[in-house]
């Protein structure tokens, strides 16, 4: 199991700690993603923290959506691309001369 580790960043002028289990590559990945936000946030300073941090949101969540809808994507077409290959093989089996008996029969 990892080690609970301490972890503080600096946040639109805040400090921030907590603790966490999280491996420390992948919260240093996690800051550097807000870190590039925070810089496109950067160019609104006229507009009122709270609302600079529910923006910030907004743009999280929707880079959340469009990458998971791209997943669900890349798994339809992997799973289209198995069913092929699947089709495929068995057609072959077939043509080889073997019986469609022995084909779910153990090697």
């Amino acid at each position: 199991m990892q080690k609970l580790k301490e972890i503080s960043f600096e946040f639109l002028g805040q400090t921030f700690f907590f603790r966490s289990y999280v491996p420390e590559e992948e919260v240093k990945e996690v800051l550097e993603y807000l870190e590039g936000k925070k810089r496109e946030v950067e160019n609104f300073k006229k507009v009122p923290t709270f609302k600079l941090v529910v923006w910030l949101l907004l743009q999280v969540a929707h880079d959340y959506i469009k990458i998971k809808k791209e997943k669900e994507a890349l798994e339809r077409c992997v799973k289209n691309q198995l069913n092929k290959v699947g089709e495929f093989l068995k057609k072959e089996t077939l043509s080889w001369g073997v019986r469609e008996d022995d084909i779910n029969l153990p090697s």
